[in-house]
Formats: C-alpha cells, structure tokens, sequence
C-alpha cells in the first residue's frame, strides 16, 4: 500500500469521521518527513485551493482532534509521526497477508470477480491449477455461471462440484439453522431439498449444451462441511457456513494457491480433497429419471 493510498484509506475511514475538507489537508501530509505549518499550508494552496490561515489552522485542529492528538507542544509532528507508525503497520500487515496467501476480503461473494477469474483461466496457457472447483451446501449463485462453465468443458477445464445430498441430514440441519437464525426473509423460506436439485438440473442443462464427451465431476456429501469455497485455477474464494446468513452473503477471503506459506491455502485444498474423497459421484445425466437415483444414492 503507498503512502497517498494509506492516507486515502484513512480519509474514508468512519472512525475519524473527516470532513471532505479536513481530508484535503492529510492529503497533503508528506511520508519523508513532517512539513512546518507554513510548508503545508502552502502545499495545500498549491494542491486544492488558497484559504486563509486561520481557517486552516481551524482544520488542523479538528484534525487533532479526531486523532486523539492531545499531548503537550506542537501537535503536527505528532500527527505526522502517529501517522508514519500506523503506515508501518499496515505495510507489516501487507507482507504477512501476502505470504499467507490472502489479496482481499469482500462483505460478499464478488460475483463478477469469481467469473473473470474462470474466464482468465480458460484463456490462460498455463497447465498447472486447470480446474474449477465448487464446495457447497447448495450454490444460489450456481445459474450465474452457466456459461462460464460450459466454455469450461469446451476447452478441456477440469470441474468438480461438491453439493450436500439433499436427502441428508446435513442439508436438514442447515436447512433448520437458517430458518430460525436467518437474517432475512429469503434465508428464512430456504429449502436446501430443493434448491440442491435445482442445481442438479443446471448441471444436467450444463452437460446437454456442452455437447463434450466428459461430464462435469459431480459428487454429493453426507456430512457437514466447514467452508464454501469457489476455485478457478491459482485463485480461490473461501467463506464461513455462518448460522445467520447463506455462504455468499457473508465475507469472503480471496485467497492464492501459489504464496510463499501454504499454511491456510493448503489446509483448505485438503478440506476439499478430503470431502471429495468420502463423497459419492452422481450424474444428473440429460433425459434420465435420476431423481429417483438421487433419493437412494446413501441408502445403500
């Protein structure tokens, strides 16, 4: 993170609560070192506009306020050095979530990321990591990639999609936690039955307009999993099963295969590879009554 986008983080930042124009002035904050009143004045008229002193001594003083910047004598190098200490901490935190693999946590599914990161893909040369991979109850966003995954299966993308059988009691207990910690209405009327066999019927559409020869992966658990996740070669979002909301309407950490420490990404990849193992393969082939292959598949 630059300096100018720390300080622009900071101006946005609701616990200081900057004015626009209060937020001018830390703009104009240099990282090398602290400027004199005078200097940042001047900067300041040369940057935005020509004030007079006092009523940019005014801001600098609100300013000093939102800060906490209380102590005895002149307050702006202590606001220039709070500022420079905080800036090193988060260039420390920038490292650290690098390594581990961690870009970027969004308040919820970033739907048009996850399908640039399949379209990157297909187009990509690379071998390695040439796989889409799905892990969830069941995906309400699942139509939203439709095509996405059928361009998949035209150019040889490997995809394996991981759903709850809809007869488990799994589904049912996830079902009954939604329902009564729900925090809408729609979470509230969710049932899992039916919404895993609606995507098993965007699979079976999936797989008819394809017109590939191999079929999408599909297998379905009798257990209870641990997170959603959403893979498209190195890239990966995963997210909390939370007792008060759908998968994807909770955060999302975005993740990368290929970081210097694998600790998180790796214990993921094995979540998964583990679900897949102990779950049982089903093909909701097109112009077949596998319904009632489906209500059957654990009882035997």
């Amino acid at each position: 993170m630059s300096w100018t986008s720390f300080l622009e983080a900071l101006c946005n930042c609701q616990e200081y609560g900057l004015t626009p124009l209060e937020a001018e002035v830390v703009m104009c904050l240099q990282e090398a070192q602290c400027q004199t009143k005078r200097e940042l004045l001047e900067f300041y008229m040369q940057s935005y506009s020509t004030i007079e002193e006092e009523a940019f001594t005014q801001r600098l003083k609100n300013i000093y306020k939102k800060f906490q910047i209380d102590g005895k004598g002149h307050k702006l190098p202590q606001l220039h050095k709070r500022l420079t200490e905080q800036y090193l901490q988060y260039q420390n935190n920038d490292i650290f979530f690098s390594e581990i693999g961690l870009n970027y946590i969004y308040p919820s599914f970033p739907r048009d990321v996850f399908g640039k990161a399949i379209d990157d893909l297909i187009k990509s040369d690379a071998s390695d990591h040439k796989q889409v991979d799905i892990l969830q109850t069941f995906a309400p966003n699942l139509n939203d990639y439709s095509d996405h995954l059928i361009r998949c299966l035209q150019h040889g993308v490997q995809i394996r999609i991981l759903l709850a059988w809809p007869y488990s009691e799994a589904a049912k207990l996830r079902e009954e936690v939604l329902r009564r910690y729900g925090n809408n209405s729609i979470e509230n009327e969710i049932n899992i039955q039916d919404c895993v066999i609606a995507n098993l019927e965007t699979l079976e559409n999936i797989i008819r307009v394809s017109g590939t020869s191999k079929p999408i992966d599909i297998k379905l658990y009798d257990t209870l999993p641990s997170l959603a996740i959403y893979r498209a070669g190195s890239y990966m979002l995963a997210s909390p099963f939370l007792h008060g909301s759908l998968a994807i309407n909770t955060f999302q950490l975005e993740l990368t295969l290929n970081s210097a420490n694998q600790l998180i990404t790796h214990t993921l990849q094995k979540d998964f590879e583990l679900m897949w193992h102990v779950a049982r393969r089903f093909y909701p082939y097109p112009n077949q009554n596998w319904r009632n292959d489906l209500k059957i598949l654990f009882t035997s």
